[in-house]
């Protein structure tokens, strides 16, 4: 495929991709103080979705394509943990603070899985165009989920409405195309991704959000619902995945 052709395809995938975030965004935000009451069955989902993402798409293929794979899983993991003793340290004075180290740590870790997602993107089309949209398109299946998750996450951290409209457009869809871009640019100077790393170090800071974040939220749901939920969000993200590998994976 012409280079030009395949920059310009793999910018308007990851376009969509944001546009189907931000649906997700936006469609959350609207059930206002309704999200609040019931973050804890939106972590659920996650937690579900997420995992399966994890222990069955970032971590195979990050060791499929390179033998430091789980240094990196550790480097994202650290990096994490890392992160949240910094913000805690900056906002342990008040009442919120556990909650807005919650929200930030959790969105960075969100952001850079969706920076990954941009750069998945930008390589899918490297080929021939109806690969790239096969390839792409288990991708494009979750993009509306982590929309819903990223604002969830933000206004669970008590953030306000508006504030966390913003910043999960920003970590769920502006990083997206920012990814594109910045790997666009890679392809074109020295014409790979290093996508291993970026693989290795997205699952190691989604496990973190998983085990110190979502799972004990989860925990609060009442009865079965939490579990349902759950396991709505596994069989959403084996649908992602089995579409994924359906067109070839991220090659």
């Amino acid at each position: 495929m012409n280079g030009d052709t395949a920059y310009f395809y793999g910018f308007v995938a990851s376009v969509i991709a944001a546009a189907m975030s931000a649906f997700g965004i936006f469609a959350m935000a609207s059930f206002g103080d309704w999200a609040k009451r019931n973050s804890a069955y939106s972590s659920s989902f996650a937690v579900g979705l997420l995992t399966v993402g994890v222990l069955f798409h970032l971590i195979p293929e990050a060791a499929s394509e390179s033998q430091l794979a789980l240094l990196w899983l550790a480097v994202g993991f650290a990096g994490m943990v890392l992160i949240g003793i910094t913000v805690q340290s900056i906002f342990h004075s008040g009442p919120e603070g556990a909650a807005l180290t919650f929200g930030y740590a959790s969105i960075i870790a969100l952001a850079s899985h969706s920076f990954l997602d941009g750069a998945i993107y930008a390589a899918s089309f490297q080929d021939e165009i109806f690969t790239g949209w096969i390839a792409t398109s288990g991708l494009l299946f979750h993009e509306f989920p982590e929309g819903v998750i990223a604002y969830a996450l933000l206004a669970q951290a008590g953030l306000r409405r508006s504030r966390a409209i913003l910043l999960a457009m920003i970590a769920s869809a502006l990083t997206t195309i920012a990814g594109t871009i910045i790997s666009l640019i890679l392809l074109d100077v020295s014409g790979e991704i290093p996508i291993p790393a970026m693989l290795g170090i997205a699952a190691g800071a989604l496990i973190y959000v998983l085990i110190v974040h979502l799972g004990p939220d989860a925990a609060k749901t009442p009865g079965r619902r939490g579990y349902d939920l759950a396991m709505l969000g596994v069989l959403s993200g084996t649908i992602a995945i089995v579409l994924q590998q359906l067109g070839g994976g991220h090659h």
